[in-house]
């Protein structure tokens, strides 16, 4: 049941793919959410955003005139202003970053100056992926499983077949791979190769070089390094035990939202022992970030957040099971305040 769980959360993640497809369409926007606001005038900056719900999405125009609002209210830009397609009846969900206490940046590694890159034939491969990636959720067709520490489609065989392809690149050419993921001066290069590693065997290394990717100053890095490893992680308990969570603690208090998704996603995967030390570093760090979270009006997006707060505060993992799939976010939040034995 917790697995169920946490893959459903990922599967609304990878919609990400299809925001530029579906800007040519007449979608609309479904729902507008926040998150780092904690010690900022929430209801002035929601009066202040010109957008509203069920109005059409227009693309940067939609964008832009949030950002002016936010830089008028706040006298300093959001964040992020992330839109993400689709929901269960194909409207944007709009994430907006604030500049409050409960964002916090990272540092990040320094930008590489190789000129390093892959064979045209290999970006190809990863743009036909993510192609089919798009055509996949855009069709509800986001069943997958990673028992072989990637992902592969069970429902798509299109996508299926490509990530196959990947995975055989990425056994045969993993030098390449590792030299231009770390030293590329070319952030596309480097998503690209972030992707490709979490399709190589596994190993310390590689795990190793996937971290040090989440620290990426490229935020298409970041995210392909992170879900790497929540795949990974989703394989077994003693490959999880590999992945260091602090750095994806830190990273649920991001400024960018794609780093907020995919670092609560790994995290719900490392938590799953209730690992108790590892519990009270959330406790004392993620909260606020994580109550944020737990409160978008998107279940997918919001389940992350709930589960880790679901057992920061104690709550049986059956019971917290019950209470994500009922939508019950507010009974979590106010079970941290309750002391449990």
């Amino acid at each position: 049941m917790q697995v169920k769980m946490a893959r459903a959360v990922f599967f609304v993640t990878l919609s990400l793919a299809s925001v530029v497809i579906a800007q040519d369409q007449p979608r609309r926007i479904g729902s507008i959410d926040f998150y780092g606001y904690l010690e900022l005038d929430l209801d002035l900056i929601k009066s202040a955003i010109p957008v509203r719900v069920g109005e059409p999405y227009r693309g940067a125009e939609t964008i832009e005139s949030i950002d002016k609002a936010v830089r008028s209210t706040l006298h300093s830009p959001p964040t992020d202003v992330s839109p993400v397609c689709c929901d269960a009846q194909g409207n944007y969900m709009i994430y907006i970053g604030l500049p409050g206490v409960s964002s916090k940046g990272t540092k990040r590694n320094p930008v590489p100056r190789s000129k390093i890159q892959f064979p045209t034939s290999v970006t190809d491969l990863y743009e036909q992926t993510m192609a089919a990636l798009t055509a996949a959720v855009v069709k509800g067709n986001t069943a997958e499983e990673y028992s072989q520490g990637f992902a592969l489609s069970t429902s798509d065989p299109d996508l299926r077949a490509k990530q196959l392809a990947v995975h055989t690149y990425a056994i045969q050419h993993e030098k390449l791979i590792r030299d231009v993921l770390n030293s590329s001066r070319d952030a596309r290069q480097r998503s690209v190769a972030a992707y490709m590693l979490g399709y190589a065997r596994q190993s310390k290394q590689q795990i190793a070089d996937l971290v040090r990717a989440s620290h990426d100053t490229d935020d298409g890095v970041r995210n392909n390094a992170t879900r790497a490893l929540g795949a990974l992680a989703e394989s077994s308990p003693r490959v999880a035990a590999q992945i260091p969570a602090w750095p994806f603690i830190r990273m649920v208090s991001s400024p960018s939202w794609t780093d907020r998704n995919k670092a609560a996603w790994l995290l719900t995967s490392l938590t799953r022992s209730r690992d108790r030390r590892l519990l009270s570093e959330l406790r004392n760090d993620a909260v606020p970030s994580l109550v944020e979270m737990a409160r978008w009006r998107n279940p997918g997006h919001a389940s992350t957040a709930r589960i880790l707060l679901g057992r920061i505060a104690g709550i049986p993992e059956e019971r917290l099971v019950q209470l994500v799939n009922g939508d019950n976010a507010e009974e979590i939040i106010n079970a941290l305040r309750t002391p449990r034995e």
